[in-house]
């Protein structure tokens, strides 16, 4: 009776066994897999292995998709590239000899152990420099004005990098304005995207438009993605940055994007960036670089010696920066160090905002015992997520928090993309990193630190700012879920080692 049943429809048992068959040893073999490359990682482990029998044949096509992260492979091949860029760095000569013999008399050294001490270990290829001024940027309204005024200004070289680069009225203009540099005046422009973040612009052929035969504006995507290989999709490259001539150079959170722009759309993404000149814009030179010789395959010496990406640095400022690159192959997990390090080393207070807050448990661990040092710990989340199943995921740590006495904040209105750090109201960190999984592990992050001028006092003033415009969550909101909110919360916080 069984039998008939499964082949009643025209379905020989030779097919069907072999189907089996087949089903039974993909799983098998996805699961050596799992078991073979996230031993290191057993919460994502286990749910990979779940979902692949759970659901065989889907299990099996959404972990080649999203949960093969090449770490181990093309890590490899980043470092490589990287290694080779260091040791161009320490035997080169030129514009690059002249920026390094400059950048040390710009070398902070601490006055007493603390944060920047446990950063020198935990992060031994960056440093810390003075002499830097750094401005902070509201929204695209305020970024992209000062960015086309850079890119207009530039005289030698121009280097662009972005997770997003849409085919907008934004993207158009300043890679209009990046065309008439390098054709009227001969600057050299190179951009760097990433293929899936950029994907829309991509497919519209928005790159070739604008680079097809013309020699000095060269465009690349970071990590080429397509159907083939869909394992491609999970090693992204989140920075975002701008540098004109090694003298100025922007960088924070903001993408290439009309919707950032609150002239252009009524429902904008919120956001900061920051403006940045002085000896720490060699250092963001420097990443961008690492990221284009892998890209390019360009010989170190030659990007380093050559191009005149680095000017012998300037006193601009009091400002203290130190430039953090993260990711497989670079430097592995810096993001996550660099938070933790906040975490462990914060005395009075860490405010913290950020769009995406699903982090591991080692950090949310951390927060609790630092709010049971007694240490002021805020955080701001947005209330209306661009990704709902990240929002149910993150609200699923709330009780956790708040029953830790960390005070947890909705910021209401649009979607605010922002995200930075305040420790002691005495340093911050800003940069592209969010508070998750994704950008601790997966991404190739740019993020800063910076103390002393008046940023950070000017960036607590923005943070009381963003608090006005949200909603604590109480023990008494969280008792009002209904049921069917928590079963979302619960379904989603399942997810959070891969999301």
């Amino acid at each position: 009776m069984i039998i008939d049943f499964f082949f009643s429809n025209d379905m020989s048992s030779v097919t069907w066994i072999l189907f089996v068959a087949f089903v039974i040893l993909l799983d098998i073999f996805t699961i050596i897999h799992i078991l073979a490359n996230k031993y290191d990682e057993p919460a994502s482990a286990i749910l990979w292995i779940f979902i692949v029998l759970d659901v065989p044949i889907l299990g099996v096509l959404l972990y080649l998709i999203l949960g093969i992260n090449r770490i181990k492979t093309t890590g490899l091949k980043v470092d490589k590239a990287s290694n080779n860029m260091h040791k161009a760095k320490l035997g080169t000569e030129g514009a690059f000899l002249s920026y390094l013999s400059g950048v040390m008399s710009f070398n902070y050294k601490p006055s007493e152990p603390g944060y920047m001490t446990m950063l020198d270990k935990l992060l031994p290829r960056t440093f810390p420099t003075s002499g830097n001024s750094i401005s902070l940027l509201e929204d695209g309204t305020s970024a992209y004005p000062m960015m086309l005024q850079a890119i207009e200004k530039a005289e030698k070289n121009i280097n662009l990098q972005s997770f997003i680069i849409n085919d907008d009225e934004v993207g158009n203009k300043i890679f209009d304005a990046l065309q008439k540099k390098s054709k009227q005046d001969g600057v050299k422009v190179k951009v760097l995207f990433d293929r899936l973040g950029s994907s829309h612009a991509y497919s519209r052929h928005f790159f070739k438009k604008w680079s097809r035969g013309n020699k000095n504006f060269e465009l690349k995507a970071f990590s080429k993605f397509n159907l083939f290989a869909p394992y491609r999709i999970q090693l992204r490259n989140h920075r975002k940055l701008l540098i004109c001539d090694g003298r100025v150079a922007f960088i924070g959170g903001i993408n290439i994007s009309a919707e950032n722009d609150a002239t252009l759309k009524t429902k904008y993404i919120h956001d900061l960036h920051c403006k940045l000149e002085g000896p720490a814009v060699g250092e963001l030179q420097f990443s961008f670089l690492k990221d284009w010789s892998f890209v390019s395959k360009a010989d170190p010496e030659i990007l380093l010696e050559q191009e005149n990406y680095f000017v012998t640095p300037e006193h601009m400022g009091e400002s203290i920066i130190r430039a953090i690159p993260s990711g497989p192959g670079q430097a592995y997990e810096a993001s996550k160090k660099l938070f933790m390090s906040a975490v462990s080393m914060a005395k009075k207070s860490l405010w913290i905002i950020t769009p995406y807050f699903v982090p591991d448990k080692s950090f949310i661990e951390g927060l609790c015992m630092a709010a049971a040092r007694n240490v002021d710990i805020r955080i701001i989340i947005p209330q209306n997520n661009n990704h709902w199943y990240v929002r149910y995921a993150a609200r699923s740590i709330y009780n956790t928090l708040i029953y830790s006495n960390i005070r947890v904040f909705e910021k209401k209105g649009m979607f605010s993309h922002a995200k930075a750090a305040i420790i002691d109201g005495e340093w911050a960190i800003m940069g592209s990193s969010n508070c998750d999984m994704r950008s601790f592990r997966l991404n190739y992050e740019l993020d800063f630190t910076v103390e002393g001028g008046d940023f950070v006092y000017l960036l607590h003033q923005q943070f009381l700012k963003e608090l006005e415009s949200s909603q604590e969550i109480t023990y008494s909101d969280r008792m009002k879920r209904r049921w069917h909110e928590e079963l979302v919360e619960n379904f989603c916080s399942l997810f959070t080692p891969i999301l």
